[in-house]
């Protein structure tokens, strides 16, 4: 062996296999925070029956109590949706590898997260709000989305 090849044990990629732990684990929390936001598509389509058997069996007060809970999972949803945005983009970056289709779904799912704010705030234009509406309740984006990231990771 020679002197620069005893130099050189290999030092440089254990601090890029620490980067890449890291931004493995990154990807497991985003995971984990996508599908926590979309299991708010459970929720909202469970709530029409839960508050119509509250309804017909008058439970007053716990219909007043789901009304409260609804009006705290929205603001929980948003804030699981935009932490799933960036930890996604950061593992991405962190990983250094360039998928296309993964790429995109981060695109797909920075629109869904837009086109939710645009719902929230006060100041757009009705029409604006209408079209965000539009673009955000729609599943397909959302499926194409879950659909890119499987198929992406699973060429990189």
């Amino acid at each position: 062996m020679t002197p620069i090849s005893l130099a050189d044990d290999g030092d440089e990629s254990e601090g890029d296999d620490g980067f890449e732990d890291m931004g493995e684990g990154l990807g497991t929390v985003s995971a984990w925070l996508l599908g926590l936001t979309l299991a708010y598509f459970g929720w909202k389509r469970a709530l029409p029956g839960i508050r119509k058997h509250l309804k017909t069996t008058e439970q007053k007060d716990k219909l007043k109590q789901l009304n409260t809970w609804n009006k705290k999972v929205l603001p929980i949803h948003t804030l699981l949706g935009i932490t799933a945005l960036i930890t996604g983009a950061a593992h991405g970056l962190m990983m250094d590898e360039g998928g296309f289709l993964l790429w995109t779904a981060i695109a797909l799912m920075g629109l869904l997260s837009v086109s939710g704010g645009l719902m929230r705030w006060k100041w757009p234009p009705r029409e604006v709000k209408k079209g965000a509406r539009l673009l955000h309740m729609q599943r397909l984006m959302s499926a194409v989305v879950v659909v890119l990231l499987l198929v992406g990771h699973e060429m990189v």
